[in-house]
């Protein structure tokens, strides 16, 4: 009767084990490390793990692929703000009826989605102008500016138009402290657009010069993107509220949308290929332009550039690689397409784990060298089963519900050994309990 009451508990602990586990980690933290590890055994690093690990929504990994390219129909439309050495615009650099005048005739040539990676600021504006300049931009269905952002001694308040596009702090997964801090906008007068703009940093003063392209910065409670990131939301009719971050692995848009590869700083990992615009069009040129001057096909929105050689050198590098950046955020460059690794049928998984319960629940009983020897070959059967069915078949096996048992076991064995040492009165043996 003990040894047919051993033999229940031995079953009853492993399975319950098993089950637990089956239940509880899929899709945890635990199981996206375990899905990792495996995966980074026969995919080159770095790879990028998406989805949550349920049979609705299953792993999916991607990885650096060699043989991507950069498209440059997912360039922006430029136009350039150059340098003006004929006196076109009323001043130089264009006072804000100058920008006035360029604002009104994007709108005019069917631009409805508008972007200003240069940065509009003055010291002292004229009212009438900057009343036009502000008309102008409140035209489009949807706006996008840019401001460079640094950390002083004394803070100031977010701008209404980055907390808009910002995101909250908590949302980012991974350590948050890796992220560049600011904490104002170090030019005063800048025009960040009306009640429904966006705004995002074009350049980080603490990384300039670093060599990077940060996408990400914290700003108090909050983590503001990057003007190249802005872009590619407005293109797609993407809400910022729908972005995840996960630092050190990827930035993705939205649950269907690009990902982006990033660091533990939150800037982009893959090399930045330099691209042209989909068009690169002067300011001049676009002032009496014909109504086809935008290609038709070009993808949102029109970006006015800041491309004046008296620029600051940081500026100008943000000018060189917006193109390339934002082509390679919108078409995912560098990326192999996903691979989605779904789990079995419930019934198949439940099969799975009882042929391991079995022979765990047999080996408990086992003379010390065969159960120690029968453990670590039920754990090497195990693992060797999850990497084949992730590498061949791009299965996702309820390994750790099967290590699970295994740790089980130990513990059971352990137990009955106790137990009955201490009915037939005898003191247990040191040695180790598998």
């Amino acid at each position: 009767m003990t040894s047919s009451f051993h033999r229940r508990l031995r079953a009853l602990l492993i399975s319950a084990a098993a089950l637990a586990v089956w239940v509880v980690v899929p899709g945890t933290g635990v199981d996206r490390a375990a899905f990792t590890t495996v995966a980074g055994s026969f995919v080159n690093p770095p790879l990028f793990v998406t989805g949550q690990g349920t049979r609705a929504d299953p792993w999916k990994l991607r990885a650096f692929s060699t043989d991507s390219k950069l498209d440059r129909r997912n360039a922006p439309v430029i136009v350039a703000l150059e340098d003006d050495p004929g006196g076109f615009f009323q001043s130089s650099p264009p006072a804000p009826i100058d920008l006035a005048v360029i604002f009104t005739n994007f709108y005019r040539l069917g631009a409805k989605k508008a972007a200003s990676a240069a940065v509009l600021a003055w010291e002292t504006p004229d009212p009438v102008g900057l009343a036009a300049l502000e008309k102008s931009l409140s035209r489009f269905d949807s706006l996008v500016m840019a401001a460079p952002l640094s950390r002083g001694a004394v803070a100031s308040s977010m701008p209404p138009a980055f907390r808009r596009a910002s995101i909250p702090l908590a949302a980012v997964q991974g350590n948050t402290s890796s992220l560049a801090v600011v904490n104002r906008v170090p030019i005063s007068g800048v025009i960040l657009g009306g009640e429904d703009a966006l705004a995002g940093f074009s350049v980080l003063e603490a990384e300039a010069g670093d060599g990077g392209s940060p996408l990400l910065a914290r700003w108090e409670d909050r983590v503001v993107l990057g003007f190249p990131l802005l872009a590619v939301l407005q293109r797609l009719d993407l809400p910022t509220a729908g972005v995840e971050v996960r630092l050190g692995q990827y930035l993705k848009l939205s649950t269907n949308g690009p990902i982006v590869p990033i660091d533990d700083c939150g800037r982009l990992t893959t090399p930045l290929k330099p691209i042209s615009g989909y068009a690169e069009i002067s300011a001049e040129t676009l002032v009496d332009g014909d109504d086809d001057l935008f290609p038709k096909q070009a993808p949102d929105p029109v970006i006015l550039r800041d491309d004046r050689s008296a620029a600051e050198p940081a500026t100008r590098t943000f000018s060189q690689n917006l193109s390339g950046l934002i082509a390679a955020i919108a078409s995912n460059e560098g990326l192999a397409e996903v691979r989605e690794y779904p789990r079995l049928a419930p019934v198949w998984e439940i099969e799975f784990m009882a042929v391991f319960v079995v022979v765990l629940t047999l080996l408990c009983g086992a003379a010390d060298f065969t159960r120690r020897l029968g453990f670590l070959v039920v754990a090497g059967v195990c693992l060797t089963a999850q990497w084949a069915a992730l590498g061949m078949a791009s299965v996702w096996l309820p390994g750790l519900a099967v290590l699970a048992a295994i740790l089980a076991a130990l513990v059971a064995s352990r137990l009955i050994r106790e137990r009955s040492a201490q009915h037939h009165g005898l003191r247990p043996s040191p040695k180790p309990a598998f």
